[in-house]
């Protein structure tokens, strides 16, 4: 199944981000050091979500029967023809996230994406929320309620690709959002 040492990382940035998001909780509303606290959930949180998606990504590239530009989207790889075939290139071809999530999704679960899928809602609202952070056209604000709902968001999302890959949850779906303590 999955490379467990990347899995791991997954589950360790995720483990990072559920503890920026209870030091934030500590903090005054508001405050500098709770708007470090959930800068840090966040784009840990993130980084997790696309550890796990990757990790998903490479396992379907080596184990499943897929096309090539099936490869191309999971490995974000480009496609050339070499010697009249077309082939995965190891050159880098960037995918969006949300594409490579939905296609996973969509591929795995046999399911099309509806207004009714409010996983796929609330990861959107979540990626626009990072993007307006790492890419800021303006300051934003981050609320303890608005990281808190991102970082379930991610959690779920994450669960409902390992559901639709591997029938199950991932192991960090039954944690919640309790960090385990890393002081």
């Amino acid at each position: 199944m999955m490379d467990n040492r990347f899995d791991f990382f997954g589950e360790q940035l995720f483990e990072e981000a559920k503890y920026f998001l209870e030091k934030a909780k500590q903090e005054e509303e508001q405050s500098d050091k709770q708007t470090a606290f959930l800068h840090s959930c966040l784009l840990l949180g993130m980084s997790s979500l696309e550890a796990y998606v990757n990790s998903i990504a490479e396992e379907l590239c080596m184990s499943f029967v897929l096309d090539e530009y099936e490869k191309s989207v999971l490995s974000e790889k480009e496609i050339k023809i070499k010697k009249g075939k077309i082939v995965v290139d190891k050159n880098l071809k960037m995918f969006r996230l949300m594409d490579r999530i939905e296609f996973i999704y969509c591929k795995y679960s046999h399911k099309d994406i509806t207004e009714d899928d409010k996983w796929n809602v609330n990861i959107k609202q979540t990626i626009d929320m990072r993007n307006n952070l790492v890419h800021p056209k303006q300051m934003i604000n981050l609320t303890y309620v608005q990281t808190e709902r991102a970082l379930d968001s991610i959690l779920i999302t994450v669960n409902v690709l390992f559901n639709a890959v591997y029938k199950k949850n991932v192991p960090i779906f039954n944690y919640g959002l309790q960090a385990i303590s890393i002081d």
